[in-house]
């Protein structure tokens, strides 16, 4: 059924409607009321009449089967009366009540079991429960008992959608102080029926909306909210999320390094940059980005022009937009060359420009600085720090240039003197902070930027090998030997089993060896002494044979004998693995491997599918990258052999299906430019096998 019953009903009738403008039941009468909402039923056995309208004594009296249904009653009494709205036919309903599943006790999650249960049976759209309601400001439709939203407020093209009624009323009001109007405001509430990209869907269609900006403390179903974020992104509307919860408290990985580098969050953030979502560092960011889609289309990226009276405060910004992933390109000679004509003294003029405070004298200079500094292609802002009275001398100056430029002007007034309407009226952003602007102009520059797109599943190259169904774990080997067949390179061991068989194939592969336990109990070898690196001769590969298999013993793990490999030197190593987040699927991880991975915990994360190119980027994107681009004269690492490498895990994994749990290889060693990257180390955990995804691996 059509979400349009639930957010711009025709028809209204609110069951516990009070006479009380204040109470609960009343606050949605009044504001639908003073909005003149005409076909508005106020239902109440009490009451003749609810704020001077016709009381009607139960839904069933009502004179027409009405769009909506806002129920204003206890929990127990909700169910009961969704029971008869379904029998009269309503198509939609809004629950104010908690007492469901937010309690967190037995009686609460059983009467959300049982809303949810009505809700699949009846067909019914169910808002809530536990929410606070909805502004239409396009339709002048009222259904919150929130008094922060007042009919008469201007409407505008940005949705907010939170999960949080309070932070519903929070953003808002930050965002109106900033001028950002609204095309709807929607708490969602504990979502038992309609969840949060249901709303989203909406929001997508609504011509009404050009921009969403949303709180979220979770998200049910992933699939569902990046199909939707595709379709913001494919109607150019800008999508920003804050996300609470970015800290990883109480994460454990006990089983691999991966985990540890891929927590909630990093799934998250991976989420998001795959869907082109904002997402804001801050909640008082979701105001600022709505503020920034305001300006329209003139922000194209985040490199700016600081122009500034103060040297400080252009370092300041400068530092704040470093650290925002911003930039501050240094101006062409030519900009530099007609910027010091016009400033008087020596001032800085590569960026940012120091201004000086001679403006306080002349600014007639003003506007051809402010046109010098943003003729560069790569400048995409023009950010101007002049507080108090030097913004109120120089507005006409700044006014006439923005009118001549394409580019994006934003003034800083720390002050907090602006003119913010004459500000306005001339398309020149504002903001009284150097971080939040510094914040706002980066995230929303990365969002204008970001060109990366969902790569479309392939179709599998190889399949798995047969598992038994009691696995949980593969060996080393057998990790190896699967992974192979997706085309990951792998270093080529063999396994010995008696001292007989580890001479001949000492031999055989030739020296330096390196020998590890094979058992698919043990997942870190090297933390249990079961690894030993460098054997340079028999003598030592026969001692380290016999130390190996003795501790495993001692451990009572199975021992299926000890692999024999090359000891490879002169690459790099780096960490490639995927785990599967329960929102949005498996995603990968890429970082420094070896000791680097838990010590540096320098990462990116990617959700699957992802091509070579794609994984390239991945790593470009570390800290650590300066190690595989020949750093302090080592020989540059072979970077595409490395992408292809963990390209081909990443379809190994998604041809896995759900018997898969987890998927690392650490180290992936990425050799010097042409002589490619080999897999030391592989880890394949294993789910138990359910009998649905038997043909997957078999």
């Amino acid at each position: 059924m059509s979400m349009q019953a639930l957010l711009g009903p025709r028809s209204i009738a609110v069951i516990g409607a009070s006479d009380n403008k204040a109470r609960i039941g009343g606050v949605p009468v009044d504001l639908l009321k003073r909005a003149r909402f005409e076909r508005l039923y106020p239902v109440n056995p009490k009451n003749e009449t609810i704020q001077g309208l016709k009381a009607y004594p139960d839904i069933e009296s009502v004179p027409e089967k009405v769009d909506l249904v806002i129920i204003a009653l206890s929990a127990d009494a909700t169910l009961p009366m969704l029971e008869r709205c379904h029998a009269l036919g309503i198509p939609s309903a809004l629950v104010y009540a908690s007492g469901y599943a937010e309690t967190n006790e037995p009686e609460g999650n059983a009467r959300q079991d049982a809303l949810m249960a009505f809700a699949r049976s009846s067909g019914m759209r169910i808002a809530g429960p536990n929410c606070m309601g909805n502004a239409n400001f396009t339709d002048a439709i009222f259904t919150s008992f929130g008094q922060s939203f007042q009919p008469g407020e201007p409407a505008g093209h940005t949705a907010l959608l939170t999960q949080s009624g309070n932070m519903c009323a929070t953003v808002f009001r930050m965002a109106r102080r900033a001028g950002v109007t609204f095309s709807h405001v929607i708490n969602t509430g504990n979502e038992a029926c309609v969840d949060f990209s249901d709303y989203l869907d909406y929001l997508a269609a609504d011509s009404a909306t050009q921009a969403a900006v949303c709180y979220i403390e979770e998200l049910r179903d992933g699939a569902k909210f990046l199909a939707v974020a595709a379709r913001f992104r494919a109607a150019g509307k800008m999508l920003a999320v804050y996300k609470v919860g970015a800290s990883e408290k109480g994460a454990e990985a006990t089983r691999s390094h991966t985990a540890a580098l891929a927590g909630d969050s990093a799934a998250y953030d991976a989420a998001f940059a795959r869907a082109g979502v904002v997402r804001a560092g801050e909640l008082s960011g979701l105001a600022d980005l709505a503020y920034l889609h305001t300006l329209g289309d003139k922000i194209g990226g985040s490199n700016c022009a600081v122009l500034s009276i103060s040297g400080a405060a252009g370092a300041i910004l400068a530092d704040a937009l470093a650290l925002g992933g911003g930039d501050v390109p240094t101006l062409p000679p030519h900009v530099q060359q007609g910027l010091s004509a016009q400033i008087p003294g020596h001032s800085m003029v590569s960026n940012p420009v120091d201004l000086t405070g001679n403006i306080v004298n002349s600014n007639d200079f003003l506007s051809e600085c402010i046109r010098l500094a943003s003729e560069p292609d790569d400048i995409d802002v023009v950010l101007l720090y002049l507080p108090g009275n030097f913004l109120t001398q120089a507005l006409d100056q700044v006014e006439k240039a923005a009118a001549a430029s394409s580019k994006a002007f934003i003034v800083i007034d720390t002050f907090a003197m602006a003119d913010r309407e004459r500000l306005a009226a001339h398309g020149i952003g504002y903001f009284d902070d150097f971080d939040r602007c510094a914040r706002a102009i980066c995230a929303y520059g990365a969002w204008k930027k970001n060109d990366e797109i969902p790569m479309p599943p392939g179709a599998p190259s190889a399949a798995w090998p047969e598992i038994a169904a009691d696995r949980m774990a593969l060996s080393e080997t057998e990790s190896k030997d699967a992974l192979v067949a997706f085309g990951v390179p792998v270093v080529h061991d063999a396994v010995v089993q008696t001292a007989d068989e580890v001479r001949a194939v000492a031999s055989k592969i030739g020296f330096p060896l390196v020998a590890k336990l094979v058992s698919p109990d043990v997942a870190h070898k090297t933390e249990h002494g079961l690894i030993r690196l460098g054997l340079k001769n028999e003598a030592e590969t026969l001692e380290a044979f016999e130390t190996i298999m003795a501790k495993a013993a001692s451990m009572n793990v199975r021992i299926e004998g000890v692999t024999l490999e090359p000891n490879l030197s002169g690459g790099v190593e780096i960490l490639a693995g995927a785990t599967h987040d329960p929102v949005f699927g498996w995603m990968l991880t890429v970082g420094l491997g070896g000791i680097w991975t838990e010590l540096m915990k320098d990462a990116c994360n990617a959700l699957l599918p992802i091509d070579a190119a794609g994984a390239e980027a991945m790593l470009r994107s570390l800290k650590g990258f300066k190690l595989l681009d020949g750093y302090r004269g080592a020989p540059k690492a072979d970077v595409k052999a490395a992408a292809q490498a963990i390209a081909a895990l990443g379809d190994a994994v998604m041809a896995g299906g759900e018997r898969l749990r987890e998927v690392e290889i650490n180290p992936l060693l990425v050799m010097p430019e042409g002589q490619g990257a080999v897999a030391v180390d592989a880890l394949v955990l294993l789910n138990a096998k359910t009998g649905t995804e038997e043909k997957e691996l078999a």
